[in-house]
């Protein structure tokens, strides 16, 4: 029998257990509003896929050091280090690689067009209110570089009363944290403000590394639902560059410097009707230094300018229609790839329809027009059945989409590497099926059966002359399963589990993909007694293939972490957190070492 009649098998046996097992549901929140999976506020129990949502409840009760940390703990989830503090920080989400991961902030796309990354490291995780992750191919909502999925990293607002919020931290290797946020609404004008300061001298030579961010949130209330915003933030960042253990590179080292500008309309204009109109532009810097002799520097500036306007209204109270255009610009200046641009223009469509009380059906299309290559249609289907007030079963169907980035298509030839201008854009065809289960004592079940087919999948790696050049592979196929449950053991203590199968493998070679585990397991506890909240987290990855020929792999591994923190009153907190807590040498990224044991504690106040 396949995987695939045994999931679902497994999947069938759980939809009978809540009226074996309680009454009447009510932990799960199925009401709550989000606004990833098509692009506008909706209640949570009508998405019909597999969605995560990481609550500031979750942010403030751990330690993080930078967004990825979070997310990669999520089920079907696996976050890339290169190691050292400045390194590359990214997501992978069911066997996807980082690059078919759209990264978004307050639903502003943050991914360089010229690496088809974001630099997680860069968004300060104190301003951070929650985030959103939905897993598998978005495309038809947000173009290109949602095959893997999307995550929504959605920003504090301004405070309705005054609040400063003071925090400071330090650990091993020298590491400091501090951070200062404001926020107030002032009659119609409301203002957030947050500066931190990060600093480390690494665990690795030459791995020191020290950053600056600031970021401003301002609301203006024009009227009853009406309302103009604007963000913008700058950082900027100084670390040390060691290279892998393999080629380590003692004196090298590189700054980033980047700022954005977000300004945007909101309003209902009719009944059940909302308009929103938005223009933003992001710009970066990036400057490598080698110090060694001869000495040389490399430098890349990227610039995207984008601007998205959409309106929604709802019909008879059971049919709503969401529809827009989103248009953005991105040039590229890079000593490396020389200077580049294009254009895409996206019209889209999206449809919800309530079908009695228990099912909700969505269903759209996008067309992503570039100006350096054939445009693209993306359309996607799903629905929602309540089984229950907070209980639902899901399927979705949807295609995506990624277009090669500027250094795909255009890397120099340097002896070791050469990009490929005859690149086509990845495709991808995926399907989901699960539940989500709530129940009267608190236990919470959630199970999904996923299958991604790609086609023309984008994939650096050696030719005969044994230089790394990207082509297209003809076929692959992610498949796979993952299950997630919340156990309340007592009033205080809960314990959490999860598990992801996958199967990701070139179809053409009969290889799997490179990085990806078949298998990963994360557990937890989490202890809320008074004034102390404990949190135990463990994460285990199978062994990764690190060559498309599958001979080399990192071996399997299993890593550890604690955050605990006592409330000494309303106004202070203090906390202490343990990362990689039995001292684990391990690697994500072959030849760059993750950190071993490291310990930091500080403290919280609000006032």
């Amino acid at each position: 029998m396949s995987f695939a009649k045994i999931s679902m098998a497994v999947l069938s046996v759980f939809i009978f257990i809540p009226s074996a097992y309680a009454e009447e549901p009510v932990n799960v929140e199925l009401e709550k509003i989000v606004v990833t999976p098509l692009g506008t506020e909706q209640s949570y129990g009508t998405v019909s896929r597999d969605m995560d949502i990481i609550d500031k409840y979750d942010l403030s009760s751990s330690y993080y050091a930078n967004v990825s940390q979070p997310v990669g703990r999520l089920t079907s989830s696996q976050s890339i280090d290169y190691g050292a503090e400045g390194g590359v920080k990214s997501i992978r989400l069911r066997g996807s690689s980082a690059e078919q991961v759209l990264i978004l902030v307050d639903s502003r796309p943050v991914t360089d067009s010229r690496t088809g990354q974001a630099e997680l490291h860069a968004i300060p995780i104190d301003s951070v209110d929650k985030i959103e992750v939905i897993k598998g191919p978005a495309s038809a909502v947000y173009g290109s570089s949602a095959i893997g999925g999307v995550v929504n990293i959605i920003t504090k607002s301004p405070t309705k009363k005054p609040k400063t919020v003071i925090e400071s931290s330090v650990g091993t290797n020298q590491t400091l944290h501090d951070s200062l946020s404001t926020s107030a609404t002032i009659k119609d004008f409301g203002y957030y403000f947050n500066y931190s300061y990060d600093s480390t001298h690494g665990d690795r030579d030459n791995s020191e590394y020290r950053s600056h961010n600031w970021t401003t949130r301002l609301d203006y209330k024009v009227g009853e639902d009406n309302k103009i915003y604007f963000n913008s933030g700058y950082f900027e960042d100084k670390g040390g560059a060691p290279g892998s253990i393999f080629m380590p590179t003692l004196d090298n080292f590189q700054l980033n410097f980047k700022d954005y500008f977000d300004l945007g309309w909101t309003a209902k204009l009719f009944e059940d009707s909302e308009v929103s109109i938005r223009g933003y532009q992001n710009n970066d810097k990036l400057v490598f230094i080698n110090s060694t002799t001869p000495f040389s520097s490399d430098a890349a500036s990227g610039r995207t300018r984008g601007m998205l306007a959409q309106y929604s209204q709802k019909f008879f109270d059971f049919y709503k229609v969401i529809t827009g255009f989103d248009g953005k610009m991105n040039h590229v200046d890079a000593s490396l790839v020389g200077k580049h641009k294009n254009t895409v223009r996206s019209p889209f469509v999206q449809n919800e329809v309530s079908i009695g009380k228990n099912i909700e059906v969505n269903f759209g299309v996008r067309d992503d027009d570039y100006s350096n290559f054939k445009g693209t249609v993306s359309p996607s289907a799903g629905a929602a059945f309540k089984i229950g007030e907070y209980s639902k079963l899901r399927v979705n169907y949807a295609k995506g989409f990624r277009a090669p980035t500027f250094n795909d298509l255009y890397w120099p030839f340097d002896g070791f590497t050469q990009g490929n201008p005859n690149l086509r854009p990845e495709k991808s065809w995926s399907w989901e099926g699960g539940f989500d289960l709530g129940y009267q004592s608190g236990l919470q079940l959630s199970a999904t059966y996923f299958t991604n087919k790609l086609k023309d999948l984008i994939d650096w790696a050696p030719g005969t002359d044994f230089v790394w050049r990207p082509t297209n592979i003809t076929s692959a196929e992610i498949d796979g399963a993952e299950f997630k449950t919340l156990v309340p053991l007592t009033k205080s203590l809960k314990f959490d589990f999860g598990y992801t199968y996958l199967n990701a493998k070139d179809v053409d070679l009969n290889r799997f993909l490179i990085y990806r585990a078949k298998n990963k397991f994360d557990t937890g506890l989490t202890l809320e007694y008074e004034k102390w909240d404990v949190r135990f987290y463990g994460e285990s990855l199978s062994r990764r293939y690190t060559d498309t020929d599958n001979t080399n792999f990192l071996k399997k591994n299993f890593v550890a972490y604690l955050d605990t923190s006592y409330k000494v009153n309303n106004y202070l907190t203090t906390f202490v957190s343990i990362d990689n807590i039995f001292n684990k040498s391990y690697q994500s990224v072959l030849g760059y070492p993750v950190p071993g044991f490291a310990i930091n504690g500080g403290v919280r106040g609000e006032f």
